[in-house]
């Protein structure tokens, strides 16, 4: 039987008006996204290549293990955690506020026993912070997959052009990538409006200068720490922000202090700092004039290669205001931003990613990205 036309226009504003997905939901459409399912597989066959059975196990067991334990967490308490505030502003490797317990120490399933798991799945987390790149369910893989991919390409072109020599570095080209970022899954966890957290920054700045970074590079390097990876693979993963410069490892030396505080190592007991002729710190293998560290090219590789967010930070400004735009064409309604995030911009966002929407829209304008919408409608992606 035919229904009214009536009954089925308010059927459709029924559905339109549905609850929208709670932020459990994320995982679900990460699931169903086949940009995040293909990156999973990059990652994956990226982790299979590894030869270090140390840094392969552990990166297996960050990635894809959804019961990992968040290592630099386990058996913290109160009293711990207040000591690490404590020494990090007293080192100048942090501003205290009234957000720093919190950035630094975001609740967690396991909370203070010996293992402390991740508050979201790694494949269900966004790439970047709210508004940022990457910024949907599934945004995490697919950015660690792209700048893992560009580490490899960068080291292959070295090799073919300039002629480098990069024996016994390829794993540490292929790990960095993906355990800068890992932390992420730990505080971009999604809120029920379909929102993120705000994230502190870490690193100090002073007289001496800005040392400044995004928290979840420095949790990232507290993991690795915590986990006993490599010294080697835990500098060069430190390098993402910023390679050091020659004589002048102070930005790297301010991240790697930070994160050994966190993780109640010692940084150089550990390998990851040496003591310099001048007295401070400085990084192995750079102790000496002229000396060139062993894990030198890997780290500048690996700073290269974490450069993303270039092209992407725009791609979603873009796909954000253009997806906003076309909203009233489906009938979504923006005013509401948990329906409107979650029920659309995520579900959008999760299929076409921010770069496809912004280049249908550069290549064919608002018609040609209304079409795939309206593929995407017809599928029931939203």
């Amino acid at each position: 039987m035919t229904l009214p036309l009536r009954l089925t226009a308010a059927i459709t504003v029924a559905l339109l008006l549905a609850p929208p997905a709670l932020a459990a939901d994320a995982d679900a459409l990460a699931g169903a996204s086949p940009l995040t399912r293909e990156a999973l597989a990059r990652l994956r066959a990226d982790v299979n290549a590894m030869r270090d059975p140390v840094i392969k196990a552990a990166t297996e067991d960050a990635l894809f293990n959804p019961a990992t334990c968040v290592a630099h967490r386990a058996n913290l308490g109160q009293a711990d955690k207040r000591a690490i505030i404590d020494r990090l502003v007293a080192e100048g490797l942090a501003d205290p506020g009234d957000g720093l317990a919190d950035g630094l120490f975001p609740a967690l399933p396991g909370e203070g026993g010996p293992c402390p798991h991740l508050p979201q799945p790694f494949a269900a987390a966004p790439g970047g912070n709210a508004g940022s790149h990457h910024s949907w369910p599934g945004g995490l893989p697919l950015h660690e997959a792209f700048n893992a991919q560009s580490a490899k390409d960068f080291a292959a072109a070295y090799r073919a052009i300039d002629g480098v020599g990069l024996e016994g570095q390829d794993d540490l080209i292929a790990a960095a990538p993906l355990w800068h970022d890992w932390a992420k899954a730990l505080l971009f966890v999604w809120r029920p409006d379909g929102g993120l957290p705000h994230e502190i920054s870490l690193g100090g700045h002073g007289a001496d200068g800005d040392y400044r970074t995004g928290a979840h590079h420095i949790l990232g390097l507290a993991e690795a720490m915590a986990r006993r990876l490599p010294a080697d693979l835990v500098i060069v993963q430190a390098c993402a922000h910023q390679a050091p410069e020659r004589g002048k490892p102070d930005r790297l030396v301010h991240w790697l202090r930070a994160a050994a505080i966190i993780a109640r190592v010692d940084p150089v007991a550990a390998g990851y700092l040496a003591p310099s002729q001048a007295g401070s710190l400085t990084l192995p293998g750079m102790t000496e004039a002229g000396a060139v560290p062993r894990w030198w090219s890997a780290c500048l590789i690996h700073a290269q290669s974490d450069h993303n967010w270039v092209y992407a930070e725009p791609a979603v400004e873009d796909a954000d205001a253009l997806l906003r735009q076309l909203a009233p064409r489906f009938g979504v309604d923006a005013s509401d931003p948990a329906r409107y995030t979650w029920g659309y911009r995520h579900a959008v966002l999760s299929h076409l990613g921010a770069a496809r929407v912004q280049s249908l829209a550069a290549q064919g304008g608002l018609d040609a990205l209304a079409q795939a919408l309206t593929q995407l409608r017809a599928q029931g992606v939203f």
